[in-house]
């Protein structure tokens, strides 16, 4: 069968230019499978888009009966899925994952079914309970009918909440992390941006990217934001990325502490502009609280700019973070432990050089996006022998 004979869908809750990891690492992977000549679908919920975005691949956007955060009932899904050769699911999403998991189970071998298992949730109230009914009921048998189970690092399943099935079926998983473009690589400081952000020559710009709505609570912005505040040295700075419903909180904090002319925040960022965002810093945090974070695409974002990291010590993330070589680890909901951190890199520039120096090695060993999309061809055409 020739490559545009291949039909690959790719099923996910949300798309860009719709924030977050999800998202990203579908419209990278679905980019690189188009560019090798594949005829790429992604299938996600409708959304109101606040711009438009160009893409190599076919999007198709269904309309839901029932919406709740990042899950959706699209009840078109089922027949939608139909003609594709392989289907290709991000989990977490709920709503679809049973409806795409009939796709296979009605047509079995007919059509390869790959999951990519990219977290845990840590959730409250009715998602909370609707999250275990799924987990208990749903999720083995989605488990079971998939030809492959797709994850960002050993490290992470090991400890998740299927580490009994990832135990017992190690032949089926494979650890595949997500990929960085071209376009994030060190650049000088740009001074008009500098200037916007009341950043000067002599700062030390500690910089966070992340979505600030209610989806991503787990970030951790407000420890970064107390870690600023027990530092009393005020050349350092922070530069938070990211918009969402939580930001307000977040202003208000900085407020409280007096801190608005030490944290800047600089909203929705547009992702041709986001590198040189990243180079406006000289180190880059990610203090998630939780196993919600298992991966983190800003870090290897941050890595591929030259910047060294300072991230929590949680599973799949300190698979990124290497402590000691490319950044340093702290512990999760300990802003002291932060400010500790931000403190020894800016006393350490010589430590600084060898972390971005070896951060740069390992994006280009590992993250860049053609070596992804190598190893997700690779996968597909294996699971299509069988």
């Amino acid at each position: 069968m020739e490559k545009a004979e291949i039909k690959i869908a790719h099923v996910v809750c949300v798309v860009p230019p719709y924030g977050g990891g999800l998202g990203i690492a579908a419209h990278q992977q679905a980019e690189q499978l188009a560019e090798r000549g594949y005829d790429v679908t992604v299938i996600a919920p409708s959304q109101k888009e606040k711009r438009k975005i160009e893409r190599k691949y076919k999007i198709d956007q269904l309309w839901s009966i029932f919406k709740l955060g990042h899950g959706a009932v699209m009840p078109s899904l089922v027949w939608r899925l139909w003609k594709f050769d392989i289907i290709h699911l991000h989990f977490p999403f709920f709503g679809a994952a049973f409806l795409t998991s009939l796709v296979k189970l009605f047509r079995g071998d007919k059509v390869k079914f790959v999951i990519t298992y990219h977290q845990d949730l840590i959730l409250s109230g009715f998602r909370a309970a609707y999250y275990k009914f799924s987990m208990k009921f749903s999720l083995p048998l989605i488990l079971k009918l998939a030809d492959k189970i797709i994850v960002s690092s050993e490290d992470y399943v090991e400890y998740s909440f299927i580490q009994e099935y990832y135990q017992k079926n190690l032949t089926k998983f494979i650890e595949l992390g997500f990929g960085v473009p071209d376009q994030f690589k060190p650049m000088k400081k740009d001074e008009a941006l500098m200037k916007k952000y009341n950043f000067l020559p002599n700062d030390f710009v500690v910089t966070f990217v992340g979505g600030l709505d209610w989806a991503h609570y787990f970030k951790g912005v407000n420890y970064l934001i107390r870690a600023i505040s027990k530092i009393e040295n005020k050349n350092i700075k922070a530069l938070v990325i990211g918009s969402g419903n939580l930001k307000k909180q977040y202003v208000q904090l900085v407020k409280d502490l007096g801190l608005e002319k030490r944290v800047k925040f600089a909203g929705y960022v547009l992702d041709e502009e986001l590198p040189v965002h990243y180079n406006l810093s000289d180190i880059f945090t990610l203090p998630s609280i939780n196993k919600n974070e298992a991966f983190g695409i800003v870090l290897i974002e941050a890595l591929a700019c030259g910047k060294p990291l300072i991230a929590s010590n949680l599973k799949g993330v300190r698979s990124v973070v290497e402590s000691g070589k490319n950044g340093l680890l702290i512990e999760p909901k300990n802003p002291r432990d932060l400010a500790e951190k931000i403190k020894y890199l800016f006393n350490n520039p010589v430590v600084v050089k060898k972390f971005s120096e070896n951060g740069l090695k390992k994006v280009e060993a590992k993250y860049r996006l053609h070596v992804i999309g190598d190893k997700l061809e690779e996968i597909y055409l294996n699971v299509l022998k069988k």
